[in-house]
């Protein structure tokens, strides 16, 4: 079922849902396996394991922050990022174990995660922009252009614009990667061959052009 209330989906997209209990489960399955693992962040990190497609699965292969597809985006495009950054935790082994927690963790893509670096979530900012809630679609919506915005109750907090501008959130290549999420989704539903492979054209076209646009081209709407 499609949640187009969610600015990281569009029509076509299924609704993340049960983030939480697949984690869980997830982080359950490589205990079991691997016992002696400490850092779960080390086990889903690693694209070569399987536990990293697993994880990515969970997020429907998505971004959690802006909503990029992996399959659209090349998979080295997108790492696991630690909601409350690493910087927040002591810099101990017991540290990096409570960082690096399946709870703390989110698929994301390289912007959203490289950019986020430096932000320190902490306070109601918590449960507000943790993309495994709901919440975060109140804080950012789409507009008619497809860009993403900061909704009228959050525009003018000073942290969440530090947010948004970090994350790029705004950029042009974000309207793009929705763009492509609308039209696989027509791809794919589309019965009509001459219609679908006009559809295809278009999706490799934009493709082409999101791969050669730059992540710092912006429009203020």
């Amino acid at each position: 079922m499609a949640d187009t209330k969610d600015y990281r989906n569009s029509e076509y997209c299924p609704k993340l849902s049960k983030v939480g209990e697949e984690k869980k489960a997830l982080e359950l399955l490589i205990q079991k396996e691997s016992p002696k693992t400490q850092i779960i962040y080390n086990k889903v990190r690693n694209r070569k394991e399987k536990y990293n497609s697993m994880f990515a699965r969970i997020y429907n292969y998505k971004c959690g922050y802006c909503g990029c597809l992996c399959g659209l985006l090349p998979l080295e495009s997108f790492e696991v990022d630690h909601f409350i950054n690493e910087t927040s935790f002591p810099k101990t082994t017991a540290g990096r174990i409570e960082a690096g927690k399946m709870t703390n963790l989110v698929w994301s893509c390289i912007t959203c995660n490289r950019g986020k670096t430096d932000v320190t979530v902490a306070g109601a900012y918590i449960n507000l922009l943790n993309p495994d809630l709901k919440n975060i679609t109140s804080v950012f919506e789409r507009n008619h252009e497809y860009y993403i915005k900061i909704t009228d109750a959050y525009k003018e907090d000073e942290f969440i614009n530090d947010f948004y501008e970090k994350l790029c959130l705004g950029y042009e290549r974000r309207r793009i990667d929705y763009m492509l999420l609308e039209l696989k989704g027509m791809y794919e539903k589309e019965k009509d061959s001459d219609k679908k492979a006009q559809l295809g054209e278009s999706l490799l076209r934009l493709t082409q052009k999101r791969n050669r646009a730059s992540i710092y081209e912006k429009k203020i709407s």
